[in-house]
């Protein structure tokens, strides 16, 4: 199948040409899939997000003409990793842990009794990060390799990204761990232990 540029994959969206919804479903559905069932979802769950999604990218092609920087599925995946988040803090905002907040990875936390206040204060400080730590962030917590990161990035040489990567981990840290809701949370979470 003839390998389309985000360019070409936007304006057949906006068009709505089949090949090309074709096309996205037969090269970017399959990650989407994994990374929902991974992070305990169901096929229906990565089929409706993923339509979702489409629906989503579609409109800001229509309303606002959408440019991008990254490749398309990067952006999508990041549409989809941000609605699947939101429908997890839904369906788990009574029950929640944070187990894996050491790691700051929003797809590590697990059922239990503070994971809503974990993704929340994660979701906080993530989305304020500069637009490239999103990306490089994005692509870290989704095991994409340095080398990898590295080439979607534009960086020179593997030390750039890996030090990039360092850099955005520290300052999500930073604001993380100095954030009060996060500190009263770890005490809660002591306490109950």
């Amino acid at each position: 199948m003839h390998q389309y540029t985000t360019e070409e994959i936007i304006k057949g969206i906006a068009d709505r040409k089949d090949r090309i919804i074709d096309y996205i479903y037969t090269y970017y559905y399959d990650d989407i899939r994994r990374m929902i069932m991974v992070n305990n979802g169901t096929p229906e769950d990565a089929r409706d997000i993923f339509q979702e999604a489409l629906y989503i990218v579609y409109q800001k092609i229509i309303l606002d003409d959408l440019t991008l920087k990254c490749h398309f599925k990067t952006y999508l995946y990041s549409v989809c990793r941000l609605l699947w988040m939101k429908e997890l803090e839904k369906r788990y905002s009574k029950t929640a842990t944070t187990e894996g907040l050491a790691d700051l990875n929003p797809f590590q936390f697990t059922i239990g009794t503070t994971a809503e206040a974990g993704m929340r204060i994660f979701t906080k400080h993530f989305n304020v990060l500069s637009d490239n730590c999103m990306k490089i962030l994005d692509l870290y917590f989704r095991d994409v390799s340095l080398g990898e990161i590295c080439e979607i990035m534009g960086y020179k040489n593997i030390q750039v990204a890996r030090d990039k990567c360092y850099r955005c981990k520290k300052t999500l840290y930073t604001k993380i761990y100095n954030d009060p809701e996060f500190k009263k949370l770890k005490d809660e979470i002591y306490l109950a232990g």
